[in-house]
């Protein structure tokens, strides 16, 4: 019994936060910030244990109790970024933020050229390797890439003015960064429906008797507020106007 009232209360919960949400489809209202501030401060309370129980205590509590005092330095170079919200000594911060971009500059150049730079290059030339054994449809689609690829490239190339062949080339690479541009969006809007999709299933799934109507309860209570709120708004505004 008590397994089955947390799940209605569940089902209760999840159905008001996730309309509470769409409400904002309507306009700004009471159960849109109820919602959005519950949300904001389930993230940053998880990122807050994350950050305690996954970095702090295995990175720099645990070292400390096995008299690794190296760790002090790192650690007072993160302490430090709290800092700017003392304007008095925000200056300390700069510290913090100076290693931090340096560090993470040093990680991410050399990964960035790896996967953005070099592997694309490779795969670009790679099929090019066994013309031999390749079949008609794969070497017109390596050329068509290999032709995308280095008109894209062209497009970017400022030191040249764009006339004649390069302005041709440079008009090639806009419709294939078109069509990039395109499958991304495309990619990216698929993705945002699915979730829809998900919390539209999970409605549905909340509305049934089992759950005690739900969604439909919660919806109309939703509705029920909204007239009421613009009956008495739109009154108190008649009032005023009288008044004035």
């Amino acid at each position: 019994m008590p397994d089955t009232t947390l799940l209605i209360a569940g089902a209760w919960i999840s159905a008001g936060l996730t309309i509470f949400l769409f409400s904002f489809l309507y306009k700004d209202n009471p159960f849109f910030k109820i919602a959005e501030h519950l949300y904001l401060g389930a993230g940053m309370g998880w990122w807050f244990q994350v950050y305690l129980f996954d970095v702090l205590k295995p990175k720099v509590w645990l070292p400390l109790m096995n008299h690794d005092w190296l760790v002090i330095i790192p650690a007072l170079l993160g302490l430090s970024l709290i800092t700017q919200f003392i304007p008095k000594i925000s200056w300390v911060s700069r510290y913090g933020f100076t290693f931090l971009m340096g560090y993470g500059s040093g990680l991410a150049i050399p990964a960035g050229l790896a996967t953005d730079f070099i592997n694309q290059i490779g795969g670009t030339i790679q099929p090019f390797a066994n013309l031999t054994g390749m079949s008609a449809f794969t070497f017109f689609n390596s050329v068509l890439m290999a032709v995308g690829v280095i008109c894209v490239l062209v497009y970017f190339f400022f030191s040249l003015e764009h006339t004649g062949v390069i302005k041709k080339a440079s008009n090639v690479g806009i419709y294939f960064l078109m069509i990039y541009f395109g499958a991304a969006f495309g990619n990216t809007v698929m993705a945002r429906f699915s979730l829809l999709y998900g919390r539209f299933d999970k409605l549905y799934a909340f509305s049934s008797r089992e759950n005690f109507y739900a969604t439909q309860i919660i919806l109309i209570g939703m509705v029920i507020y909204f007239i009421l709120h613009g009956f008495f708004a739109g009154k108190k505004t008649a009032s005023g106007e009288e008044a004035a």
